[in-house]
């Protein structure tokens, strides 16, 4: 008798704990759930409604109106960086979605995020083109931003010192530092730089003058880039440089053409060209971008025709990560293969500039590019390793360490 109830007891207790594990898996109808949930959440019952939705995407990940409603409850509870992360996931697997825009740019509004809500909408009218209430909401995101300028400047009493980097400016200083130390051989390297960046309505112009000390030889080069916009997807990218320094290619010119594509892609074509007293290089290029989200992916791949019929090829892979708005970002960068650039080194204290391209050579790089608290102004610090072939011993590599520092004042 004991021993039967025993049974039974044990019995009881496996189809209890069955129960209980078969709840947490969700067995439901997804669009009844959304229901119920939906119902709670304008009761207020916006916890249990969250516990509803979520068990709904345990199996129904991506079920729109599901993970919409969740971000919206954490929009009214003021979680807003929550409310974010859903917001980015289901733009990135759906663009055309209207309600899912308009959520997203108010959830930036509530959380006083304008920058980041004016970049929304300028992505979410890319797609949904000329849409009024996105256009409405863009207008918005200025009007508050003009707000926190005027502010700050009533606030403190001196010149503009506003905490946004307003979309309006124009006019642009940036500084470059850099530093290389290598392991072997070769002595410390330094560059600094200076570029006046003007935004016009064709696009934008940037003059700039590069000044390096290498091998206890002093030089400066001067440069010009542009950037024209041709079209609403199209844009270009056209440079030259000169410098009458041998440690400098004589002429460096450059061009490359970008069109945007559906999915958020972007491509483009281009190409480089060296001259040097003894020799010429052309690098062919061109790059395949993509903007999920927050992120942006881009490989960029350089190919080098040899005048021995050979071919020096070389790939360059960036990964960005945005943080509140386009001009904080995390970024990494690596690359591989044979170098497309010049990095002027010698042998016997001769130049050998024109052998470089043929160097094996592997370089990562991490940038973290930010704004200044309380300025217009923007910083990037990067740090950089490269490991390359050294010219006059094949197959033995130096290993070199680069730090650089830009600092861009705006107005």
């Amino acid at each position: 008798m004991k021993f039967s109830i025993y049974i039974l007891l044990v019995f009881t207790f496996l189809v209890i704990t069955t129960g209980n594990s078969q709840n947490t898996t969700y067995m439901g109808n997804p669009d009844a759930s959304f229901l119920v949930a939906r119902d709670l959440a304008f009761a207020n019952k916006r916890k249990q409604a969250r516990d509803t939705l979520k068990h709904i995407l345990s199996k129904y990940p991506n079920y729109t109106d599901v993970e919409n409603l969740l971000a919206k409850t954490l929009t009214w509870d003021a979680q807003y960086s929550k409310a974010r992360l859903h917001y980015n996931n289901i733009i990135t697997r759906d663009k055309s979605n209207l309600e899912v825009w308009i959520a997203a740019i108010k959830n930036e509004l509530y959380a006083k995020n304008y920058n980041t809500a004016l970049g929304l909408a300028n992505k979410g009218l890319v797609t949904l083109k000329n849409n009024t209430e996105l256009l409405e909401l863009k207008n918005n995101a200025i009007l508050e931003l003009k707000k926190a300028e005027s502010k700050v400047s009533q606030s403190t009493m001196v010149i503009d010192t506003t905490v946004v980097v307003n979309s309006d400016l124009k006019n642009a200083i940036l500084l470059t530092t850099e530093a290389q130390s290598f392991n072997k051989v070769y002595n410390t390297m330094s560059a600094v730089s200076i570029a006046y960046k003007r935004t016009t309505k064709f696009g934008d112009i940037i003059p700039t003058i590069n000044y390096s000390n290498r091998f206890n030889t002093n030089g400066i080069q001067y440069q010009l880039d542009a950037y024209p916009k041709l079209g609403t997807k199209m844009y270009a990218y056209a440079s030259y440089a000169y410098s009458d320094s041998e440690i400098f290619p004589s002429h460096r010119i450059g061009g490359e053409l970008y069109r945007s594509l559906p999915k958020s892609l972007e491509i483009s074509v281009g190409a480089r060209y060296l001259s040097y007293n003894s020799k010429n290089a052309t690098v062919f290029t061109g790059s395949l971008s993509w903007y999920p989200g927050n992120y942006y992916l881009s490989w960029r791949p350089y190919i080098n025709p040899a005048n021995n019929s050979t071919i020096s090829f070389s790939n360059s892979f960036t990964a960005r990560r945005y943080l509140k708005d386009k001009y904080n970002y995390l970024d990494f960068q690596f690359g591989f293969g044979f170098s497309p650039e010049t990095t002027q080194l010698t042998e016997n204290n001769v130049l050998l500039s024109e052998s470089i391209f043929y160097l094996e050579s592997q370089e990562a790089a991490f940038t973290y590019n930010f704004t200044v608290k309380n300025t217009k102004n923007i910083l990037a610090a990067t740090l950089g390793v490269t490991r390359q072939e050294l010219i006059f011993t094949p197959n033995e590599f130096y290993l070199a360490v680069t730090g650089r520092v830009k600092y861009q004042f705006n107005w």
